[in-house]
């Protein structure tokens, strides 16, 4: 009777630690993969961060080339104001 009773503990011990293993074999699984697809991740960004390096002084240029724009237009946006005004005018004239 003790020998059945020890193999069936044997066999049982060895399914829940067989059942441990598996559980912790898929974590390790799941890990490496998440470590692997942040790698990519951090790969990409170094790669987007590299390519774009060269940008930063273009985008000082084209601000201040912006910037001088920005009076000229104001201007022209406020004639244009005005000549609608004008417009609006003549068609409240024509109306009454």
């Amino acid at each position: 009777m003790i020998a059945v009773l020890t193999g069936i503990s044997v066999v049982l011990a060895l399914v829940i630690v067989l059942v441990v293993a598996y559980h912790l074999i898929g974590i390790f699984v799941a890990l490496k993969r998440g470590a692997d697809h942040l790698q990519n991740l951090a790969d990409g960004l170094i790669k987007v961060r590299d390519d774009t390096a060269p940008l930063n002084g273009r985008v000082d240029g084209i601000s201040a080339r912006l910037e001088a724009l920005a009076p000229p237009l104001l201007a022209a946006n406020g004639n244009l104001a005005a000549i609608v005004g004008v417009a609006r005018g003549m068609t409240a004239e024509k109306k009454e």
